[in-house]
């Protein structure tokens, strides 16, 4: 694994200035950086990010760097903030993610125009300097270009340099080729010539990297072998192949033994009473289905008065996108519905829904040890990790309700309790299923869900990448 370079739109580690002018370093959080932070190999390993804040772009311009605690040294991208506002906000996050998602609203939206292109261009550029920045990098190494963000840096990297061994990772799921033609025919076509840059592409579950084979068939010139999970374009053969992502069991439960953490778990104790503990723990994201989740719970107190004052719903919500107006919509949305099941059926001594809208790992980690059900209910989701961390931290045998539509779902749907995530019924009679679960059932399935869990480990997820990669054929 030495050598190993990691390409991800923001990084595991910021740097900005303290009180006193030093440079001082801010561990990330996220999926991928807790993955990836045990299993990479010291400083033999290269993470190439954008820079996020005034302190990242003087490490870029050459500063000194302190110690970060993380098994990288660190590269900055510098992009100018308007370049990066159309490549982050109107390409990636508006435009990619949406379609991956299945989140428009096809009657009104998308509409592209003039504006998208011109943001496109500007998505284009920056993926361009990406590949640049990789490109840079001595020696042969293996290049591990994560998500939709860069998309595009595995072609331009191949032309800068051609016998690079390159692997892309997708972490959302990928739109089924139907939906993805709803992208303007030149912002598609670049996308999936981009991706077919690598030498292997990863997906986290079957269906998402079956629904790349089927969009790259339409692709003048591409061939695609179904039965091997294979395209060959230009003459290069590109592995599809499906590699789901866990947690850093260890990382996490050591994390639930600090005092921070016990401190919080008696105060959430506090909040829930005598009473059954309803929790879920999401960004405030479109794709999350929070308002949904709601609603269920909602339908499920009124089909079972007797469980009305006997449980608390809390949602943990932290804080994502905001600057995109139908992020702000969204979030606005999601507080009036906690705030209108409150007023109706909540009394004095009885609240049905606590929402806490803060970025706290620490509180959502306390949390996950002391519910009775977890509700992950996304209508869409490459994987999902709250799914994975709550029954490795739970204490009392927790039930999971998970969406069908999660990757999660193909690795834990056994031993979980499955829904549709827009059946609001159906979503009802799983939160009653799972509070009124005999204890011996609630027992097999939470040891189950902690043995598949465990099962698959972050240097599995990455070392069959590598694997993949070191058989690649190399020209000439």
């Amino acid at each position: 694994m030495s050598g190993i370079v990691v390409a991800s739109n923001r990084g595991p580690v910021s740097f900005d200035r303290d009180e006193r002018g030093g440079l001082v370093a801010q561990r990330g959080a996220g999926g991928l950086v807790t993955a990836l932070a045990g299993v990479l190999p010291g400083r033999d390993a290269t993470w190439v990010a954008a820079a996020m804040t005034d302190g990242d772009r003087e490490v870029a311009a050459g500063a000194a760097v302190p110690d970060a605690g993380f098994p990288a040294e660190m590269r900055y991208v510098v992009v100018p903030p308007d370049r990066y506002d159309a490549y982050y906000n109107e390409v990636a996050n508006r435009t990619l993610w949406f379609a991956h998602h299945y989140l428009w609203d096809t009657v009104r939206s998308p509409v592209f125009d003039r504006a998208t292109e011109q943001a496109w261009e500007d998505y284009v550029a920056v993926n361009r300097a990406f590949a640049e920045e990789l490109a840079e990098i001595p020696g042969d190494p293996p290049f591990l270009v994560q998500d939709y963000h860069l998309s595009l840096v595995p072609r331009f990297l191949r032309e800068l340099r051609p016998g690079a061994r390159i692997a892309h990772f997708s972490h959302t799921p990928f739109a089924g080729s139907t939906y993805l033609r709803i992208l303007p025919a030149r912002i598609r076509d670049a996308l999936l010539r981009g991706l077919l840059g690598a030498d292997v592409l990863g997906f986290q579950t079957g269906t998402w990297a079956e629904n790349f084979l089927f969009s790259a068939r339409a692709m003048p010139g591409a061939r695609v072998d179904l039965a091997r999970s294979r395209v060959t374009l230009d003459g290069r053969e590109v592995l599809v192949r499906v590699y789901p992502i866990s947690v850093e069991a260890p990382h996490l439960r050591q994390l639930a033994q600090t005092p921070e953490v016990r401190k919080l778990r008696r105060e959430i104790a506090r909040i829930r009473g005598d009473r059954a503990l309803l929790l879920r723990v999401d960004r405030l994201e479109l794709t999350k289905n929070i308002v949904r989740g709601f609603l269920a719970y909602e339908s499920f107190l009124r089909a079972n008065p007797g469980w009305r004052g006997r449980v608390t719903f809390l949602a943990l919500l932290s804080p994502s996108r905001s600057e995109i107006p139908e992020y702000q919509a969204y979030t606005d949305e999601c507080l009036a519905e906690a705030e209108r099941i409150n007023r109706e059926y909540g009394d004095h001594g009885w609240t049905p829904v606590h929402v806490s809208v803060r970025e706290d790992y620490p509180e959502a980690v306390a949390a996950l040890g002391l519910y009775d059900v977890l509700l992950v209910n996304p209508v869409f989701d490459g994987m999902n990790l709250v799914a994975m961390e709550g029954p490795l931290l739970n204490r009392r045998h927790g039930a999971l309700v998970l969406s069908r539509n999660a990757g999660a779902f193909g690795r834990l749907g056994r031993y979980a309790l499955g829904v549709n995530p827009f059946d609001v019924a159906e979503t009802a009679d799983a939160i009653r299923e799972a509070l009124e679960m005999p204890p011996p059932e609630r027992t097999r399935r939470a040891r189950g869900l902690a043995r598949t869990v465990l099962a698959n480990t972050p240097a599995r997820w990455l070392g069959r990448q590598l694997d993949d990669l070191s058989r690649v054929k190399r020209p000439g």
